[in-house]
């Protein structure tokens, strides 16, 4: 290859590869600014997919709050409402005072007139111990618990195991769950 021949192909080396350099960088600026559209749009349906779903998010969280803390305090209700010893009836009963409504507070002391006496006669001892529960129902302020429990009764008499399956209802006072009333049922 003689020198201008070695010339005239590096000048059109050079030539094409000008030409390009020059058409690269507006295929990149096209590139470039696809993808930057893209991005924002992707950032944009982010966002509003964020914002469409937080408050859904936010329930569920609530709800799955609430409905542990209606079933502990159903539970440790249930527990409470079970184990006694009939020389600390006194006891017992502020064990129990916080997890009670004000009106079924009352109901509650005024049946624990009824069966103190007796109690106490018979030296009557209690352990209770929650098997099971479920949440029957809820919503914002109210709900039901489902307690399936054993207790295991002594007297002077006697010792019984007594099984027991109660509706505990519940509602919301001051952002606290509380059992507003219980019924057994079969």
């Amino acid at each position: 290859m003689s020198a201008t021949q070695l010339s005239a192909s590096t000048g059109a080396e050079n030539e094409a590869t000008g030409s390009e350099a020059v058409a690269q960088p507006r295929l990149g600026r096209r590139l470039r600014m696809a993808m930057a559209v893209v991005f924002v749009l992707l950032i944009a349906v982010g966002a509003v997919v964020l914002a469409l779903s937080y408050p859904r998010v936010h329930a569920y969280q609530t709800e799955a709050h609430d409905r542990a803390d209606v079933v502990r305090v159903a539970e440790r209700f249930t527990t409470e409402a079970n184990s006694y010893d009939a020389s600390s009836i006194d006891g017992y009963q502020k064990r129990i005072a916080p997890l009670l409504t004000t009106k079924f507070g009352a109901e509650f002391k005024k049946a624990m007139g009824d069966i103190v006496g007796p109690a106490k006669k018979a030296k009557m001892s209690s352990q209770g111990q929650v098997l099971a529960s479920a949440v029957a129902g809820i919503d914002q302020d109210s709900a039901t618990v489902l307690v399936v429990a054993d207790a295991k009764v002594k007297t002077v008499f006697q010792t019984l195991a007594r099984h027991f399956r109660w509706k505990v209802s519940l509602v919301k006072v001051d952002g606290r769950w509380l059992v507003d009333d219980f019924q057994p049922i079969s």
